[in-house]
């Protein structure tokens, strides 16, 4: 019998993509500036930092500080100095926070799990910088709707895929693992974590990647969810 689900946070539940990318560009820009010297394109500096941004998600380094020294290595030019580093990674995350909003079927669709007496929990990775992560779901409204919220690499010693944060999460809602569902965008985070600790795990398909771990679900949107119901609580 399922009792509770646990959700991811970015690209699950909020469009971070749109975030991201408007992020992203921006610290492209701004680094440009801060290039100018060396005669590189924005354009030039914004396919860099893309591929950067792939890959440093997929081996989970969150540090923006040291995303940006690797972009300066990668395009030839010297490490940025300590004052630009802050700025760079003060200017991604108030871009992204500011677009970073929940999809439209977030809320219906946590309020109506709510309602269903399920329990509720967010397992998201740290941002690289302690405490960040915590003050940007603080100022979330979705966040009334969890019993409990854990940051991977904070409040464990390890983000996912590592299985601690959803054992944590489901202890806390007095839960055992083959009773929670985990819900997640990332295959080589929230599903490959989920099945490790012993959960049944549902993806929301928002992208692709190349690590495609399978679900024991694939859905198009959150509204989807409770569609499955009926199978995941047999």
């Amino acid at each position: 019998m399922i009792r509770a689900f646990l959700f991811d946070l970015d690209e699950t539940l909020t469009d971070a993509e749109r975030g991201i990318r408007a992020a992203i560009e921006a610290v492209a820009r701004r680094a440009t500036q801060f290039l100018s010297s060396r005669g590189l394109s924005c354009d030039r500096v914004l396919s860099e930092l893309w591929r950067i941004e792939i890959e440093r998600s997929i081996k989970r380094s969150y540090n923006r500080d040291e995303w940006w020294q690797e972009l300066a290595s990668r395009l030839g030019a010297p490490p940025f100095s300590a004052s630009q580093l802050s700025e760079l990674t003060r200017l991604y995350w108030t871009t992204f926070t500011e677009l970073n909003q929940p999809f439209p079927d977030a809320e219906p669709t946590l309020r109506e799990l709510r309602r269903r007496g399920f329990k509720l929990a967010l397992i998201t990775d740290t941002d690289g910088t302690p405490g960040l992560k915590r003050s940007r779901i603080a100022s979330m409204p979705i966040l009334r709707f969890f019993d409990f919220v854990v940051v991977a690499g904070e409040d464990t010693p390890r983000p996912k895929p590592d299985p601690e944060p959803f054992l944590l999460a489901a202890s806390k809602l007095g839960a055992s693992p083959p009773e929670c569902v985990v819900v997640g965008d990332k295959p080589y985070t929230d599903i490959r974590g989920g099945k490790a600790a012993g959960m049944r795990t549902v993806r929301v398909f928002r992208r692709q990647w190349h690590d495609e771990e399978q679900a024991d679900f694939t859905i198009g949107s959150l509204r989807e969810l409770l569609d499955l119901l009926p199978l995941l609580i047999r």
